[in-house]
């Protein structure tokens, strides 16, 4: 049995970043979410400009843009000099009309396997003055020789889409492709890919940048499994750990303050154009944390609920949940 929400709640704040949130091109009708649709629609709402999740969560900490938002040596557990880039593990795959690749999210790879990647990526490359590093068996970073002339593309904007139009610009480009062609080559012959369903056949290379200032802490804590938020809550000094699976186990363990959740589980199906799946986790979101936090808002719990993909942001308060003549709308009505 799941704890009850017994908590004093007036003097906490729950900033709750919901990566997609809105579906972006739906074609179907979804069917009535009504925990969702009462915070909606009864709370105060606001449009924002568009921004990716790690642009969002710099932001948020006030670390400053480079030519890349500086994600990679973000990522990085320890502080490391030189300048860094994210070379998270593909797999690329041939489709109909273009080349498109899939995220380690989808690859499911093992420690040792990365390992032995790794290995054989810095031998070939030592003679440049290349290190290949990982942080976790899917999350790889890349040090680079001085600070090339170079901007990037996040993973995430990639992820379902034609690569051709996200590739590296800049003075120094050209080197960025030529590092992940060369890897291309290494990584097709390797062994480890020989018993893999999906190869990891490929590197994406982005979110360059050298260690950043951070600013003072915001937030009390952060929930999440995602690289850069572990990155600024250890620059901030404040603690993060993963996200619970149900919003009452982590209400019963809040104390008074501003925390950050973030629930990730709608971007995958979202980037792949996966409607079903997406629809089936935004359903697990309803029933596992909208309806928990639309009781603790009733008790006194300020909610914060961002979706930075679609630019909606919304607050809503115990006030806010009185004003009973505000009627449930379908979720796509927000977008329009």
């Amino acid at each position: 049995m799941r704890p009850q929400i017994s908590i004093k709640l007036d003097d906490m704040k729950c900033h709750l970043l919901i990566p997609n949130l809105f579906w972006p091109a739906p074609r179907f009708n979804i069917e009535a979410l009504p925990n969702l649709e009462t915070l909606l629609a009864r709370g105060r709402l606001a449009r924002n400009s568009r921004q990716g999740l790690d642009e969002w969560l710099c932001r948020a900490f006030q670390v400053e843009a480079q030519q890349d938002w500086p994600v990679a040596p973000l990522t990085l557990k320890k502080d490391a000099p030189g300048y860094w880039l994210r070379a998270d593990p593909v797999h690329l795959q041939l489709r109909r009309d273009h080349l498109g690749l899939l995220g380690a999210d989808s690859l499911a790879i093992s420690g040792s396997e990365a390992d032995s990647l790794l290995d054989a990526l810095n031998r070939h490359f030592a003679p440049e003055d290349l290190l290949f590093v990982r942080e976790r068996p899917d999350v790889w970073l890349l040090r680079l020789p001085g600070t090339p002339d170079v901007s990037t593309w996040p993973l995430p904007e990639v992820l379902g889409r034609d690569i051709d139009a996200f590739m590296p610009e800049g003075l120094d480009a050209m080197r960025l492709k030529q590092i992940m062609n060369e890897t291309q080559m290494l990584l097709h012959g390797h062994p480890v890919n020989e018993t893999r369903a999906l190869p990891i056949n490929s590197v994406w290379l982005w979110g360059g940048g050298t260690a950043p200032k951070v600013g003072a802490p915001r937030f009390a804590s952060i929930s999440s499994d995602n690289p850069v938020a572990g990155g600024l809550a250890r620059k901030s000094g404040i603690p993060c750990g993963p996200v619970s699976e149900h919003a009452e186990s982590w209400l019963a363990a809040l104390a008074e303050g501003e925390h950050l959740v973030i629930l990730e589980s709608l971007a995958l199906p979202s980037s792949y154009g996966d409607e079903n799946e997406w629809d089936a986790r935004l359903r697990s979101l309803e029933a596992h944390w909208f309806k928990p936090l639309r009781l603790a808002v009733q008790n006194g719990l300020e909610l914060c609920l961002v979706d930075n993909e679609a630019g909606l942001h919304l607050q809503a308060g115990p006030r806010d949940l009185w004003k009973f003549w505000k009627r449930n709308r379908p979720l796509l009505d927000y977008l329009k």
